[in-house]
C-alpha cells in the first residue's frame, strides 16, 4: 500500500511539474508587446464600458437570455462565510509583488485567460468573439489582449485600495454587477483566480514563494466572494 501511495504521489508531482512547465512555455512564447500601460488602459475605460454594454445588449437581442436564478443556490451562497481578511504582511506582499507583475501585465492577463479557456471551454463560449475559435487564434486576438488589460486594470485598482476597504468593497461589487449585465455566470467567477496564480508564477520567478501564493490566493478569494454576492443580488432584481 505504501508503494502505491508513493507512485501516486510521484505521478501527481510529475503532472504538476508538467502543467507548470506548460504555463512557463506559453508565457515565454507570447510575442505581444507590453507597451500599453495600465494607465493608458484606464483612460479608455469609459469607452470600453460603453462598448461592453452595447455588446451585452446586442447579445440579448440575438436571443440570449439571462440564466434564471436558482433561489436555493442564491440563499446558500449568501449564507457562505466570507474568506479571511488579509493581514498587513499579506497586503505588503501583494503590493511588493504587483510592482513586478505589472511590468508584464498584458502577458499575465493573456496567459490567465488562455489557461481559463483551456481548462474550462464552456467559459470561452461565453465570450462572443472567441466562440468556436481554435486556441491559437484566441491567443493572438486583439480582443483577448484588450479584455486582459481591462481585467488587470481592475486588479491594479484593487491593489491600490488594499488599505481602503471602504473603496475596495464598492469596487468589487460594481465589478460583479457589471459582469452580471454582460452575461457572465456566477459559477465562472471563482475559476479565474487559480489561472491568475499560475500566470503570475513565471512572471515573479525567484520572488515566488508559498507566502506570495497564499497572499494572492486570499485576495482573489475575497474578490470572487464579493463579486458573486453582488451578481446574485443583481440577479434578484432581474
Amino acid at each position: 500500500m505504501g508503494n502505491n501511495y508513493t507512485r501516486e504521489d510521484s505521478i501527481e508531482s510529475q503532472g504538476r511539474q508538467s502543467r507548470s512547465s506548460s504555463i512557463l512555455r506559453r508565457y515565454r512564447s507570447l510575442r505581444h508587446k507590453d507597451s500599453t500601460s495600465l494607465s493608458r488602459c484606464s483612460t479608455t475605460e469609459d469607452q470600453d464600458e460603453s462598448e461592453r454594454e452595447k455588446t451585452s445588449d446586442d447579445n440579448r437581442e440575438d436571443g440570449e437570455a439571462r440564466e434564471p436564478v436558482d433561489r436555493r443556490a442564491l440563499e446558500e451562497a449568501q449564507r457562505e462565510p466570507p474568506p479571511e481578511m488579509l493581514t498587513e504582511d499579506q497586503k505588503e506582499t501583494i503590493k511588493r509583488t504587483w510592482k513586478i507583475i505589472e511590468t508584464n501585465v498584458a502577458r499575465v492577463g493573456v496567459v490567465t485567460f488562455i489557461g481559463l479557456f483551456e481548462t474550462h471551454p464552456d467559459v470561452q463560449e461565453v465570450f462572443i468573439p472567441f466562440r468556436g475559435l481554435p486556441m491559437e487564434e484566441v491567443q493572438q486576438s486583439k480582443e483577448l489582449r484588450s479584455h486582459a488589460l481591462r481585467v488587470m486594470g481592475f486588479v491594479e485598482k484593487a491593489v491600490r485600495r488594499l488599505e481602503e476597504p471602504e473603496k475596495l468593497v464598492p469596487l468589487i461589487q460594481e465589478c460583479g454587477k457589471n459582469h452580471c449585465h454582460y452575461g457572465a455566470q456566477v459559477q465562472h467567477v471563482e475559476l479565474v483566480g487559480p489561472e491568475f496564480l499560475k500566470a503570475i508564477q513565471p512572471a515573479l520567478e525567484a520572488e515566488w514563494t508559498d507566502e506570495v501564493e497564499r497572499a494572492w490566493a486570499l485576495l482573489l478569494k475575497n474578490i470572487a466572494y464579493g463579486m458573486r454576492l453582488a451578481m446574485l443580488e443583481e440577479m434578484k432584481k432581474g
